[in-house]
C-alpha cells in the first residue's frame, strides 16, 4: 500500500522536472561585447555630445548615472546642461580605450584617454588630454552608462608651436 501511495508523488516530481528549465541563459560573447563597449565609448558617446543630442543622451545614460570630475553631476544635470549648451568638440577629438574589464557579464569598466588639440585661456595651442573611467550596465535594451569619472585633465603646449 505504501508503494502505491508514492506513485502520484513520483509522477508529480517527474512532471515538475520536465517543466523546469534548469539550463542557464547562454553566456554573452565577451569578445563581441568588448567591441560593442569600445565603440560606445570611442564613437557613440562622443557622437551624442558632438551632435548636442540631449534626447539620445537621456536614453544612453542610466537613471542612476553620476559624473565625477570637478564635482558630481547626475543624469538630469548632464541632460539639462546639454539642452542649454552646445559642446563644441574639437575636430580631432578622439577617445582611446585602454581596456574593458567585465565586472559581471552585464557590467563593465571601460577606461582610457580623451585627446584633442585645443587652446589655453590665452589662446595658446595645446594638446588636451584627460583620463576617464566609465561603468556601463547592460539591460534588455542595451548598454547604459552608470558612471563616468574624469581626472588628470591637462593642456600641454603644442610642440609644433615651439
Amino acid at each position: 500500500m505504501l508503494a502505491r501511495s508514492k506513485l502520484p508523488l513520483v509522477g508529480l516530481l517527474i512532471l515538475l522536472g520536465a517543466c523546469t528549465d534548469t539550463s542557464a541563459a547562454p553566456a554573452p560573447d565577451l569578445a563581441q561585447e568588448e567591441a560593442v563597449l569600445r565603440a560606445l565609448k570611442s564613437d557613440t558617446w562622443p557622437g551624442i555630445y558632438a551632435a548636442n543630442d540631449a534626447d539620445a543622451l537621456a536614453a544612453f545614460l542610466a537613471d542612476d548615472f553620476v559624473l565625477i570630475g570637478g564635482g558630481v553631476r547626475t543624469k538630469a544635470d548632464e541632460v539639462d546642461w546639454m539642452r542649454e549648451h552646445s559642446w563644441s568638440a574639437p575636430e580631432d577629438f578622439r577617445f582611446e580605450v585602454d581596456d574593458v574589464i567585465f565586472l559581471t557579464p552585464d557590467s563593465a569598466l571601460v577606461y582610457g584617454r580623451g585627446l584633442s588639440t585645443r587652446e589655453t585661456e590665452d589662446g595658446t595651442p595645446c594638446q588636451h588630454s584627460y583620463t576617464s573611467s566609465n561603468t556601463l550596465r547592460r539591460t534588455a535594451d542595451g548598454w547604459h552608462a552608470v558612471s563616468s569619472h574624469v581626472s588628470d585633465a591637462t593642456c600641454a603646449p603644442d610642440a609644433a608651436e615651439d
